[in-house]
């Protein structure tokens, strides 16, 4: 009975995709990056904003990082996340400042709300490289 009872509410906090739904931007963004950097690319596109640039980006990068050694991948998976700041803009937008112990390299995500789910702004993460 207990296990019935775990197994409803489990659920309960899951989206269709089987993902649960962030509470927040932050939540969503550490969802994201946690689900790449183990190579969790089904998880992690569940966050990203359904529109054309940002899905073939997305895809992309997958292709990229799937052509990466074992050795890389599994630095990645076992790296840890560094948030080194937050910006909320307003009540539907978080950008967040972030590193990975693997790469150590500082990288802007952009986070948004759409139809009341967190998503990532995949295509955000570009333009803000071009940038610097």
């Amino acid at each position: 009975m207990v296990w019935v009872l775990s197994a409803l509410l489990v659920t309960s906090c899951q989206n269709t995709t089987g993902i649960a739904q962030p509470e927040d931007g932050e939540d969503a963004g550490r969802e994201f990056i946690r689900a790449v950097l183990d190579g969790d690319y089904v998880k992690a596109q569940a966050y990203i904003v359904n529109d054309e640039e940002d899905v073939e980006l997305y895809k992309r990068y997958v292709e990229y990082m799937r052509k990466l050694d074992a050795k890389e991948l599994i630095e990645y998976k076992q790296s840890n996340i560094t948030i080194h700041e937050i910006q909320h803009q307003g009540d539907t937008t978080t950008i967040m400042q972030y590193s990975n112990s693997a790469t150590k390299t500082t990288q802007k995500l952009k986070v948004v709300k759409r139809n009341d789910k967190w998503l990532v702004d995949f295509s955000y993460t570009f333009v803000e490289e071009k940038k610097n």
